[in-house]
């Protein structure tokens, strides 16, 4: 019974996570991923090297969550094994992170070649790039630090050693081209501390001796408390940004970061003339590619046409706005669902002439054709059921059909016999606008 369930479900979960809060601690509750037999080659010539004393570290983020990494690091055709370990004898979360890069003999054994003591307690994620395209792979590791803090250091690797070329602190990175010179950066997002501005920056490898260093750096708002989403897409059809939510006040906001002659911009935050207020909305809103066409749309909500602040069961709308102009200009008016997962957006006509209510005997959302006041707007034109495979047949039977169908969950939706009436959506019309959000 999904529609029961999804109601229940969050304050079940939190009974279970305080529950396992009083005993044993995550780490011991996981067990380590089995081996392939690569991995175990691997670990034998890692043991061989510093004893069997060790612990296994995994990255916490990213796409490398291995504690073994194959990459090509060098100018070699094959690539080398990263494995990050900790010394058992250490308390666990207390000593530095190691790094040993183990390489496959022309023998076809691999071998340990070099052992680096981390910066930090544990590995917070891996990213291998060529940034700034001087035909060296960066390898990026972010640390998590005894302090709380996370620092990155920029690695490459040559002759057999591993050299630190650059550190910095961050609370957000990844590696992207936004100044379009077909080079990739290293992009590093910092919030607001006592001893350092919040601020985006940009990390780049350059010049004959690949000397690693800040090539820009732009401010960030200052009161966000956490950057909780980063997305890359574009401004536009050709300009390519950087999307950040930033977090205050259990609200976000939206910075949007471009580079033009080489020159970072943020025109959504310029101190007192700051437009950011115009994309305030409540936590959890996070901007997206919504309609897949590669340009980020930024959400914001208003009550449906009839509600009130005041108004005890408000429903509210949501906006998808982008940058046009130096101005957030709407885009599409929508839908979301973000319990349930989804977000439907109205066609134009449906703009400003429909509401929306929430059917209590069963949890649909349904949509009205709005007339003087929500009690006058009786006139049904849609409504939408997210529902388990088990009680989806009796939807069906109902009337309803299945839109879109995503991790068990089906999302159904019926419209009233009104052939006369303009504003009933046909089904492609529903299909269309229709966006699965898990």
């Amino acid at each position: 019974m999904y529609r029961v369930i999804k109601k229940i479900f969050p304050a079940a979960l939190s009974l279970m996570l305080a529950a396992c809060s009083f005993g044993s601690s995550v780490d011991s509750l996981l067990a380590p991923p089995k081996l392939s037999e690569e991995q175990r080659d691997v670990y034998t010539a890692l043991i061989n090297a510093v004893g069997n004393d060790i612990r296994l570290q995994y990255p916490r983020a990213g796409d490398n969550r291995s504690a073994f990494v194959f990459a090509n690091i060098d100018d070699e055709p094959e690539e080398e094994a990263i494995v990050f370990y900790e010394k058992s004898g250490e308390t666990s979360g207390t000593g530095n992170v190691r790094v040993n890069i183990i390489d496959r003999m022309s023998s076809g054994e691999w071998h340990s070649v070099y052992d680096h003591a981390g910066m930090g307690t544990s590995i917070e994620r891996v990213v291998f790039s060529d940034i700034g395209n001087s035909g060296t792979i960066s390898m990026m590791i972010g640390y998590n630090l005894l302090s709380g803090e996370k620092s990155v250091t920029v690695y490459s690797y040559r002759d057999k050693v591993l050299y630190a070329d650059y550190s910095d602190s961050y609370n957000t990175m990844f590696v992207t081209d936004l100044n379009r010179d077909s080079a990739g950066e290293l992009i590093l997002v910092r919030t607001e501390t006592p001893l350092r501005n919040a601020s985006l920056s940009l990390i780049t490898r350059s010049g004959e001796d690949g000397t690693v260093s800040e090539t820009g750096n732009i401010a960030l708002d200052k009161n966000a408390s956490d950057f909780v989403n980063i997305a890359s897409g574009y401004i536009g059809t050709n300009t390519p940004a950087i999307f950040i939510d930033g977090l205050s006040d259990r609200q976000l906001t939206t910075e949007i970061i471009y580079s033009v002659n080489d020159t970072l911009r943020n025109p959504l935050y310029l101190g007192e003339s700051s437009i950011i207020e115009n994309t305030r909305r409540p936590a959890g809103y996070l901007c997206t590619d919504i309609d897949l066409d590669g340009v980020i749309e930024i959400p914001t909500r208003s009550l449906f046409p009839g509600y009130s602040e005041e108004s005890s069961d408000k429903v509210y709308s949501t906006d998808w706005n982008i940058l046009d102009n130096y101005n957030i200009v709407k885009k599409y008016t929508s839908y979301y669902n973000r319990a349930d997962g989804y977000c439907f957006i109205f066609p134009s006509r449906w703009s400003g002439v429909v509401t929306a209510k929430t059917d209590s005997s069963n949890g649909d959302i349904v949509f009205y054709k709005y007339s003087i006041d929500l009690t006058n707007s009786t006139a049904e034109l849609m409504r939408i059921a997210a529902a388990g495979n088990s009680e989806t047949q009796v939807l069906l039977e109902e009337g309803y059909m299945i839109i879109k169908s995503a991790n068990n969950v089906n999302y159904l939706v019926k419209c009233p016999d009104m052939g006369d009436e303009p504003l009933i959506l046909t089904g492609t019309e529903i299909s269309n606008n229709f966006y699965v959000m898990i």
